[in-house]
C-alpha cells in the first residue's frame, strides 16, 4: 500500500523568497516509501542522526526495547537501518551525498552496511568530531568524540572547500623562494604590486624579460603610491608565486606587510581541504545542542541533541555553494538539521542582498 499524507495548512513553514520546507510526520520508513515515488534521484544531501543503539530505553524497535544485553541487538539495528538506507540511496542525485552520524557503538557495523548498500562505486570518508570535550566515562576510556560518515559516488567530487577562520589563516610571502624562485625562472612573474594608503590599488606590467629594468624592492611613485617588486632582503630578484595574468584573481587573499619601513606582500588562503578530525569549540553538543534546545523549548525531552554547528558544517561541506539544494533528514529528532538549513538560508539571503 502507498502511504497517504495530508497537508496541515496551519503548520506551514515559510522562508523569505517563496522558498519552503516541509515536515512529513509519521513513521520514517513509510515516509521514505512515499519519497521514493515523488523524489527519486532528486535529493542533493541526506543527513541522518539515527539512534545509536546504546541500549537506552528512549528508542523502540518492533515494539520492544533493544537492550544492551540482547544478543541480536546489532542485527536488529542493522535490519532497521538497511531497509531505510536502501531507499535513501535511490533518492540521491548522481552527485548527492549521504552523511550518517554515529558513535562507537555501531561505527564498525554501519560502515560495513554502507559499503554493502552503496557498493564499490561509492566512497566513504569517516570524520571524527570532538563533540564532548569533557568526555563521557567508559569502562577504560573517556569518550570525547563521535563520527560523521560521508558517502558519495566515486569521481563526483562533491565536497566543497573548507572555509578557514581568519585567525587560523597561514600567511606566507607571495614572493617565491628556494629552488627555481629567481626572476629568470619564470616568464611572467616579475611585476609591480602597487599600494597606497595601505591598500593594493593595482598591478604593473610584466617586466620579467626586460634585461634593462632592475628596480629596488620598493619604488615610491610621484602620486605617493608604492610599487613593490619580488626582491628579497639580500637584493636578489625573485618572482611572485602567481603570474601577471592570474594574480588579480587572488587579490582578496593578499595583504600588505611592513617591517621597518619596507613593504612586502603576503598570501593567505582562506579555503582548504576538510580534515578528518574536527575539534572546534562550536561542535560542543552541550553548549550548542542541549542548552540551545533548552533555551528554545524548556520542556523538551530530547536526549543528546547535536551541536547546531556540527550539523551546519556537515551540510556546508556539501551544499554551501548550492542555494537550491534539497536536503533530507529522516531521523529528524530535535530538528537540528532543519535549524541548520534555516541558518544556511540566512547566509544565502545575506550574500544575495
Amino acid at each position: 500500500d502507498v502511504p497517504v499524507f495530508y497537508v496541515d495548512e496551519t503548520r506551514t513553514i515559510k522562508n523569505k523568497g517563496n522558498k519552503s520546507n516541509f515536515i512529513l510526520e509519521g513513521d520514517n520508513l513509510h515516509s521514505l516509501y512515499l519519497l521514493a515515488k515523488t523524489h527519486k534521484h532528486a535529493i542533493d544531501m541526506i543527513y541522518i542522526d539515527p539512534p545509536y543503539n546504546t541500549g537506552s530505553h528512549d528508542w523502540k524497535y518492533n515494539n520492544n526495547y533493544v537492550d544492551k544485553t540482547d544478543g541480536y541487538r546489532h542485527s536488529k539495528w542493522l535490519s532497521m537501518m538497511n531497509e531505510r538506507l536502501q531507499i535513501a540511496k535511490n533518492l540521491l542525485t548522481k552527485d548527492g551525498v549521504l552523511v550518517c552520524a554515529i558513535d562507537e557503538n555501531e561505527l564498525a557495523t554501519v560502515s560495513l552496511l554502507l559499503e554493502d548498500v552503496f557498493g564499490a562505486d561509492y566512497h566513504i570518508d569517516t570524520i571524527c568530531v570532538v563533540h564532548n570535550p569533557r568526555g563521557v566515562q567508559g569502562d577504560n576510556f573517556s569518550y570525547t568524540n563521535e563520527y560523521a560518515l560521508f558517502v558519495y559516488k566515486k569521481g563526483s567530487n562533491p565536497i566543497q572547500p573548507r572555509q578557514i577562520d581568519e585567525a587560523e589563516i597561514d600567511w606566507r610571502d607571495l614572493r617565491d623562494n628556494g629552488h627555481e624562485s629567481l626572476r629568470s625562472d619564470a616568464a611572467t612573474c616579475f611585476y609591480a604590486i602597487n599600494i597606497k594608503d595601505n591598500k593594493i590599488i593595482g598591478f604593473g606590467p610584466n617586466m620579467t624579460k626586460d634585461d634593462t629594468f632592475h628596480p629596488t624592492r620598493n619604488v615610491i611613485n610621484d602620486d605617493g603610491s608604492i610599487s613593490i617588486y619580488p626582491i628579497d632582503i639580500q637584493g636578489i630578484e625573485r618572482k611572485w608565486r602567481y603570474n601577471r595574468d592570474s594574480v588579480e584573481t587572488i587579490v582578496s587573499k593578499l595583504r600588505i606587510k611592513c617591517v621597518k619601513g619596507v613593504y612586502d606582500i603576503e598570501l593567505g588562503k582562506d579555503t582548504g581541504t576538510y580534515r578528518t578530525v574536527w575539534t572546534s569549540k562550536k561542535f560542543d553538543s552541550n553548549e550548542y545542542g542541549t542548552k540551545l534546545i533548552n533555551d528554545m523549548v524548556p520542556t523538551n525531552d530530547f536526549d543528546f541533541p547535536k551541536s547546531l554547528y556540527n550539523t551546519y558544517d556537515c551540510l556546508a561541506a556539501v551544499i554551501k555553494n548550492k542555494p537550491n539544494a534539497l536536503v533530507l533528514d529522516f531521523f529528524a529528532g530535535s530538528g537540528t538539521t532543519g535549524h541548520a538549513v534555516l541558518l544556511m538560508n540566512k547566509f544565502y539571503l545575506r550574500e544575495s542582498s
